[in-house]
């Protein structure tokens, strides 16, 4: 049987700190930007050295992306997004990026709407 939680708790004014649950932190900005940082790094390194369309247009982006989730609350959410979109743009139809490309849309858009 599954554990429940049967502690109630009740948050009024300004909630927007990090909440603990059950030795699990969640409501955390940094790790989210982090992890997709981390996608960035990878799939940079993947497309290194690859013989695709507008190959170096397409690591100076990856470049330019990683260095603007690297300024963290300076980073515009319009220019991260046009960054994005151009890499999806220059990757789009190869399949090997695919599930990373996916992967990297999904946390773009949860961090930056």
């Amino acid at each position: 049987m599954g554990h429940r939680i049967t502690n109630k708790v009740s948050i009024g004014g300004d909630n927007s700190g990090r909440i603990t649950q059950t030795g699990i932190e969640g409501g955390g900005a940094d790790a989210t930007v982090s992890s997709l940082l981390e996608l960035i790094e990878r799939l940079t390194a993947d497309v290194r050295g690859k013989d695709l369309a507008k190959q170096e247009v397409l690591e100076d982006t990856l470049t330019d992306l990683a260095g603007d989730l690297r300024a963290g609350d300076a980073a515009e959410p319009a220019v991260v997004r046009s960054r994005w979109e151009k890499v999806k743009g220059l990757l789009g139809g190869v399949v090997q990026f695919s599930e990373l490309v996916a992967k990297i849309s999904d946390q773009v858009q949860k961090i930056f709407t």
